[in-house]
């Protein structure tokens, strides 16, 4: 069966579970920038946790500029290896790449040149992400978030490009309705999911205008032997109500039955 999870912190892993989730989705730019107490910390939070941690996003913060000469230079390097050290300590299987501000295409570049130069990264990352056991989700973004692979479709291509077996897409329902690309997307197979509902961008709940959307998105991924993930990322106001209203609401669309 499909799993569910939240993009939040460690501090909701009790309610999570409490509520009936799967796993929590962490921020790897956050967990690779803690200082060595405040990292030290975190991972006491996460061994003593009733959920795991089986998923972060955020692979690498924006100031540093992947397509580029430096997105498989030394510092990306270093970066790599320390984030990748610290998800496996963790437990996480599996990295969205998103990243927006550092994959985004400087002003005057071809896209054909975008696209070598993240195939080139992608290469080391998902090299490094190997050697500690993890697969690379390459999530699409909507076009106000970044400048290149905005659909499923292109971060499926790009997986393709690179050639690696633990490097795929992310379909994320909200950035696909934004980009009015349908569930045909889901046809080719994907490492992960991000789901939210399609104005706000808030936690799915039961009559938010989405739930079209949300059977699609989880018949398709269903019809094609997914059983995945799919974590809920978006906003909320009261985290414990929106995470049982979204729980109640998708639980039903990843039943086997339904």
């Amino acid at each position: 069966m499909i799993r569910l999870g939240i993009c939040t912190g460690i501090e909701h892993a009790a309610l999570m579970k409490e509520i009936g989730y799967d796993y929590v989705e962490l921020g790897m730019t956050t967990v690779a920038q803690l200082d060595a107490a405040a990292y030290a910390d975190l991972r006491k939070q996460v061994q003593a946790a009733p959920l795991p941690v089986e998923a972060m996003n955020g692979m690498i913060p924006g100031e540093y500029c992947l397509c580029s000469p430096e997105g498989t230079g030394p510092a990306v390097r270093e970066y790599l290896a320390r984030a990748f050290d610290r998800a496996q300590e963790l437990g996480v299987q599996i990295v969205v790449f998103g990243s927006g501000g550092a994959r985004r295409l400087p002003e005057g570049m071809r896209y054909a040149d975008g696209y070598r130069y993240l195939t080139d990264y992608l290469r080391l990352a998902g090299s490094v992400a190997h050697q500690h056991d993890m697969t690379i989700a390459i999530e699409p973004l909507r076009a106000q978030e970044c400048n290149i692979i905005n659909h499923v479709a292109e971060a499926q291509y790009l997986a393709e490009r690179v050639g690696q077996s633990n490097v795929g897409a992310l379909a994320d329902l909200y950035h696909m309705m934004a980009g009015g690309e349908d569930c045909a997307a889901l046809e080719k197979s994907v490492l992960h999911c991000h789901i939210a509902e399609r104005v706000q961008r808030a936690y799915p709940k039961a009559g938010d205008g989405t739930q079209k959307e949300y059977a699609e998105f989880f018949g398709k991924l269903k019809a094609q032997g997914y059983a995945g993930r799919v974590s809920v990322e978006g906003s909320c106001t009261d985290f414990a109500t929106a995470a049982r209203d979204a729980y109640i609401e998708l639980d039903g669309y990843r039943s086997v039955n339904k």
